[in-house]
């Protein structure tokens, strides 16, 4: 869902206008600035289905560079890395997002993080550059998929843990 009101560089984002995206920056315009629903232009990148497939990667790197944060989530408390793991943006654009400090055990307000998201849209390369962020950042990945609904859909529980608990559970190499 492309956001059809808030700022000219929200729109500009969105719809992959380069240009006018570096011009609007240039003159002023302030990259954090969410509309309505919370979405930030950052986020408006990670959603958007552009064209061109080197596009995506490209207006992300470039908002990170020029002070987007990756951080702040919009009003259902997803931040553009979920955002990015929901719409399947695939592991370069995760990638990207990660090495510009996005928070890969940041919670929404109804408890997923982007390795749920990717996990429930089967998006196994992308769940294994978070599991590494996870893992490089010290934090053990444990993941119990507890339901697949009649859509095959999964409900999906997420524990992250600092030493992992003593209890046996699946450890990050066995998440397939």
């Amino acid at each position: 869902m492309i956001p059809t009101e808030g700022s000219a560089l929200l729109r500009a984002v969105s719809q992959g206008k380069f240009r006018l995206t570096r011009l609007l920056l240039e003159g002023g315009a302030y990259i954090n600035e969410g509309n309505a629903a919370g979405t930030t232009p950052l986020m408006a990148a990670c959603r958007a289905a552009y064209n061109d497939p080197l596009e995506k990667p490209r207006m992300i790197r470039y908002l990170l560079e020029n002070g987007a944060d990756p951080n702040i989530p919009d009003k259902s408390g997803k931040t553009a890395l979920m955002q990015a793991c929901a719409e399947r943006a695939g592991p370069g654009v995760v990638g990207i997002l990660l090495a510009h400090g996005a928070d890969p055990s940041a919670r929404d307000y109804s408890g997923a993080s982007a390795l749920v998201y990717a996990i429930e849209r089967g998006d196994r390369e992308t769940l294994r550059v978070l599991l590494d962020a996870c893992r490089d950042r010290g934090r053990d990945v444990i993941i119990i998929t507890s339901d697949t609904s009649p859509r095959g859909t999964k409900t999906t529980r997420q524990y992250l843990n600092s030493p992992p608990s003593p209890a046996p559970c699946a450890s990050p190499s066995q998440v397939q």
